[in-house]
């Protein structure tokens, strides 16, 4: 998915198009979101009168659908697309998994990581750990 947990999104359609918010949980299987703040639901508790609560309604948040967001870039202060790079030696981005090995030589970590960029900017979404 485009989209993590914690990432800033702004919503692209719907009731709160152009707000923004921080992404709560995500559903990969469904491809789905949450959003802090947005889409807010009404959720109907029942009475228990075990622990004596009270039936209420509450306020909750409700799944969005993920191609409903973007990321938020801080550099363009709104939405981008966003692709994957892969992170070579010295943490130099290389388009394909192959340049991004190339660049180790013989000493290849076993895992390279990939990160997301905004396609516009070439902002980075994620943290880049030292191989």
């Amino acid at each position: 998915m485009h989209v993590k947990k914690k990432d800033n999104v702004i919503l692209i359609c719907g009731k709160d198009r152009g707000l923004r918010g921080e992404v709560l949980q995500v559903d990969p299987v469904k491809g789905r979101v949450k959003v802090a703040r947005r889409q807010m639901m009404k959720k109907h508790r029942k009475p228990n009168p075990l622990t004596g609560e009270s039936g209420s309604r509450v306020e909750v948040e409700g799944w969005i659908d993920a191609s409903n967001v973007a990321l938020y870039s801080e550099k363009r202060q709104g939405p981008v697309r966003t692709g994957k790079k892969f992170v070579g030696q010295g943490n130099n981005l290389f388009d394909t998994k192959a340049e991004a090995v190339e660049s180790f030589g013989k000493e290849v970590p076993a895992r390279i990581q990939k990160v997301r960029v905004a396609k516009q900017t070439g902002e980075v979404f994620d943290e880049i750990k030292d191989a």
